[in-house]
Parts: C-alpha cells; structure tokens; sequence
C-alpha cells in the first residue's frame, strides 16, 4: 500500500529506466559511460578482499566504493537529497553493472591490442574531462562546467593529476575500442529518405471496424487452436534470455517494543505538527524517508488510487493543511499533510500533493543477526536438497518469479533489486546469499533458464487460450466482412456498408507510419496498405486480432513544415546513434552472457 512512499517515486523510476532501457552507453556527441587455475577466481578475489570478478579479474572494494560514492554524488547534484533506502539499493545495482561492463570493455581492449599513451591521456584531460571532474563543484560556475577553472587547475603544478590521469587512462582504451566497433556501421540515402518518408508522409482515411462476433458460442480451445494461435503470434512473445527464480521471502522480525516506540515518535511528531511547529522542520529534522530535506514534499501529485482504496479513501478526507495519524507500513509509520488537492473541471479530486514523516522502527540487532544466522542455515541445506524443499522442513513457503532478462526485471523483486541482478550471471539450480531488503530478508534458486526468442509454448497456455478465443470470435465475424467487400464491390460506399451493418466509421487525420494512429494499432496491413493507395481506393479487409478493418484513403502528402534538406542532417545522426546503440547493446549482451562474473558483495553477512 505504501511502499512507493519509501522510494523517491519518479526518480527510482528513472533508475529503473536507465537501468532497463540504456545498459551501456548513450551516444551523445561522443561515448559516456552510464555504468559504468589453482584457486579459482572467486577465491581468488575472496582472499583479496575483492567485491567481485569477471572473467577471473578481480573488482577491487576501492574501486567499487568510489564508483558508488560517484552515483551518490550524481543523484544529489540531480534531485538535491541523499537517496532513500529503495534508490540506494538502485544505485547499487547500476554500480555494479556499469563496473562490470567496463571491465568487460577493457578486457577485449586488451585482446584487441588497443593502447594509449601518455600524449593521448594529456590530450583527452584538456579536451574531454571525465564527467567525474566535469560535474565536481571545484569546476562549476552557476551550477556549469566551467573551463577556464579547469584549465587554470590543470596548468597548476601544485595540483596532483596522477589519480585522474589513472582514471582516463582506463576509461580510454574503452572508449577507442568503442569507436573501432562502431566505425564500420554505415548507411545510405536511400535510409534517410526513408526514415523522412516514416516521419513525414501523412495520410488521412475512413475507416471501417468490424469487430469479433461477441455472441458467438466457443467451444474450449484443443490443442490445435492453442498451437495454431502459438505459431501465428509467438513472434509477440520473443525477448532475450529469461531467467525464473524460486523465491523464498522471510520478513525481518520486528518486536512489539520496537514497533511501539516508532509508533509513539511518529504520533508525537504527528501532535507537535498539529499544534503549530512547522511540519516541514520536522521533516528535515526527524524523517528518515524520501524527501526529508525538502521538508518531506513528494515531488509529484499522487493520485488517491496509488494509495489504495483504504487509505486513499482516508486522505481524501484530510482537509488542506490536514495531518494524519501515523499509518504503519511494516517497519515504518509515516504521518502525512495534505499541501494541495488537484482537481478536475468537475471538481472532483484527481490528485493530492502531500508531505510526509517517516518514522523507522529501530529492530533489535541481535535478534536480527539471530534471525540471519538461521537463514544461513537453511541456505546451506538448500545447496543440497533445493530451496523449496529446504524451506518446507522449517514451515515456510517459496513463489516464483516470472521470467525476466537484462532488461526487463521482475516487478515482484522490485524492493529487492539486488536478487535479480545476482541471477542474471547464474547457473540453473544455483542458490542465492541471503540478500536483504528494507523489511526482509530473501534466498533464491535459479529454477529455470530459456535461451533468448520466443518463450516456450508450455509457459503461455492462458495468453494462448486469451488469442485463440479472439481468434475464434474474429473467424466468426468473417461472413460480415465477406459481406461488407461483396458490397463494396456492387458499388456500395464505406459508409453505406456501415450502415447495413449496424456500425459506424471513424476518420484518421495526418497518422505517420512512424506513429500510426493508436486505432488501427490492431493491424499494421492496413496501416500499410494506406500508405500504398490511391486517394479514394478501399483496401482491406484485413483480419486482426479485434476484428476486420475496411479503410478508404482521403488523402496523402508530406508535412508541408518539414523540408527534407532541412531535417537531414538530424535524420542522418538519429539512425547512426540508434544503429550504434543498438550495436552496443547487442555486443555487450553477448559478452556478458560469455562471461564468468562472481559478485561477492553480500558474502560478508550483516
């Protein structure tokens, strides 16, 4: 219910984001970084004190520590506050991966032979900082890099460059590396003209739905109809390669002493607000949730549905400037102020800014590490017998996730990014640290592995049974559609076969191939068979999933705004930086899933 309030709401989603959508690198101008025998390598790195390896090359907990302490320093710089528990964990996550992504980039550097000299480093330092230096407060001027600090520090001799010099002299090879890679990915005019074509050709048509007969009666699906439906559609179900865990989740014991202090703070808190201390001082002072020093204001209007339905339906009732009791959320009592209530031209409540106070309840260490301990015990025995039945000796229940890849974590581990991002480097069968979250502690077993494309038919049997049902209804309104062509063919107008039919046409004016209009989303036949007409010419019908589409084209052009040597330019550097990503993407997935990568980081215990 309450569980997004912890986080920093719209920037964990953009963590999230960065993660899922921008793994490597962005081409913007130039490559920035976004993540940046005997005993084998995990003992290796053990003895070390190493958080981790890849590919038998030890990550250094200096080296981890300081790229984590450079995500930290670039959310505050960002959104002004210290990250809450939630993001934290976030931007442990996105360390991690940017730390073995540039290891993985160094290494084939090195096979390739790629190296840098003194003069290049020199060079790249006075042109090209590393954004670490760009973004440091010793070069800003107004919240912006500014050179001329620069170039007065670096023509200081008494500076002392040697760690920075260390840091471009491993971020280079990488970056020369990249450009050997991408150097070869070429296209022609004929592509810009096209993608100008996507984004400007128009057209404007009528268009005729005839939807799924909804009355039909259906018989149960055979195996033939779920096949049939499998072969036909399976292409809409293809990702990279998935990984499924078996999750066991144990919450953290909280006593009832623990829990009743919180909760005394927080009503306290809750009644000093009321009888006139300012509650935004409160929050800076006592809050331990997001958004503390701003006093606890969220950064955005909440709508009463993310709430819930109890406790929305309970601030809706808070007037403005109204304080809550302390509402409890596992290990957490946040009391709230109602700052603004957004409002429709109905007047009815579509949103609410608000303020908040997070109190945490302060657990007992040892019955913790207690609790830890005999978590460890039950992990062991998992090793040996498996996780689900390790977990049923003790009483306890295990669920499992659904299949994620790289890109795509499951949102049932959302509070635990940690879980997932161990797995992805995973055998099948292998079981988990115990990891933990903000409320609980959890192992995992990777239970099932698929290689990338299409998921297997065996994990799609209610989506299956969904499409083949749509199927079946859009077979039975084919008479009407045979129908509504025979018509057409007399002579009849769009219009007029939706009459006989009991139905009615809608217009799209000005939709682009490159954003079809959202109603004709069903089928992209018509949409291209529009693009290929005569103004005046009936296509279809073409069968989709919510039925029949008949369209007559009204109109095509260019965007009369939208010369073509004047957006050229913009066109040609959009394909090379999507055609560049996508090469970086794809390379750094197929390195990654060679590669042997040991994260140790949890190892440690508590």
């Amino acid at each position: 219910m309450l569980r997004f309030l912890r986080m920093g709401n719209k920037r964990t989603k953009m963590i999230w984001w960065i993660l899922i959508v921008v793994t490597v690198v962005t081409f913007l101008g130039g490559f920035v970084f976004l993540f940046g025998a005997g005993f084998n390598s995990s003992q290796q790195a053990r003895m070390t004190g190493a958080v981790g390896s890849v590919n038998g090359e030890s990550i250094k907990r200096e080296e981890y520590q300081a790229a984590l302490a450079e995500q930290q320093a670039n959310y505050q710089r960002q959104y002004q506050t210290q990250p809450a528990d939630q993001d934290q964990r976030m931007l442990e996550v996105q360390t991690w991966r940017s730390l073995v992504s540039q290891h993985l980039l160094n290494q084939q550097a090195r096979q390739s032979g790629i190296r840098v000299s003194d003069r290049e480093i020199i060079l790249t330092l006075q042109s090209n900082p590393p954004q670490a230096v760009a973004t440091s407060p010793a070069f800003q001027t107004e919240g912006k890099f500014d050179p001329a600090k620069y170039s007065a520090a670096l023509a200081n001799p008494n500076n002392n460059w040697g760690p920075i010099e260390d840091m471009v002299r491993t971020q280079l090879p990488m970056r020369k590396l990249q450009e050997r890679l991408v150097s070869s990915l070429k296209f022609s005019e004929a592509e810009i003209r096209q993608a100008y074509q996507d984004k400007n050709e128009r057209v404007t048509a009528t268009v005729l739905q005839i939807p799924g007969d909804a009355n039909a009666k259906l018989p149960p699906p055979t195996e033939a109809d779920l096949q049939k439906a499998y072969d036909q559609y399976k292409n809409r179900f293809v990702s990279g390669a998935r990984t499924q865990l078996e999750v066991l989740t144990v919450p953290k014991k909280f006593g009832d002493e623990e829990l009743r202090a919180a909760r005394e703070m927080a009503t306290s808190l809750a009644q000093r607000a009321r009888a006139g201390e300012d509650f935004a001082q409160l929050a800076k002072d006592y809050s331990e949730g997001p958004a503390a020093t701003e006093g606890g204001l969220l950064p955005r209007v909440i709508t009463p549905q993310e709430f819930g339905p109890e406790l929305g339906a309970k601030l809706l009732a808070v007037p403005v400037n109204g304080i809550t009791e302390p509402e409890q959320d596992v290990s957490r009592f946040i009391v709230f102020k109602i700052i603004e209530r957004v409002t429709a031209p109905s007047g009815a409540v579509t949103g609410l800014r608000i303020a908040q106070i997070v109190v945490k309840a302060r657990p007992n260490e040892t019955s913790l590490t207690e609790q830890y301990n005999d978590l460890q015990k039950l992990r062991a025995r998992a090793t040996r017998i498996g996780l689900g039945k390790a977990a049923n000796e003790k009483g306890l229940s295990t669920r499992r996730s659904e299949p994620f890849d790289f890109n795509t974590p499951p949102q049932s581990l959302f509070m635990v990014p940690q879980v997932p991002e161990w797995a992805l480097s995973q055998k099948q069968g292998a079981v988990s640290p115990v990891l933990e979250g903000i409320d609980e502690f959890v192992i995992a077993q990777v239970a099932e592995q698929q290689p990338a494309g299409p998921a297997p038919r065996s994990a799609l049997n209610e989506p299956l049974r969904n499409i083949s049902e749509l199927m079946t209804r859009v077979e039975a309104a084919k008479p009407r559609a045979d129908s509504a062509q025979a018509m057409l063919r007399a002579g009849g107008s769009l219009e007029d076969v939706a009459r006989s039919l009991g139905l009615t046409t809608f217009r799209v004016d000005g939709t682009t191939r490159l954003q079809p209009d959202p109603r004709l989303s069903g089928s992209d036949e018509v949409t291209g068979a529009l693009f290929a007409a005569q103004p005046g010419k009936v296509v279809g019908p073409f069968r989709a999933l919510n039925g029949w589409y008949l369209a007559r084209l009204e109109a095509r052009g260019m965007a009369a705004e939208a010369p073509y040597d004047s957006m050229r330019a913009e066109l040609q550097t959009q394909i090379l930086q999507n055609r560049q990503r996508s090469f970086m993407n794809g390379y750094m997935a197929e390195l990654r899933s060679r590669a042997k990568v040991d994260d140790l980081r949890h190892e440690s215990g508590r």
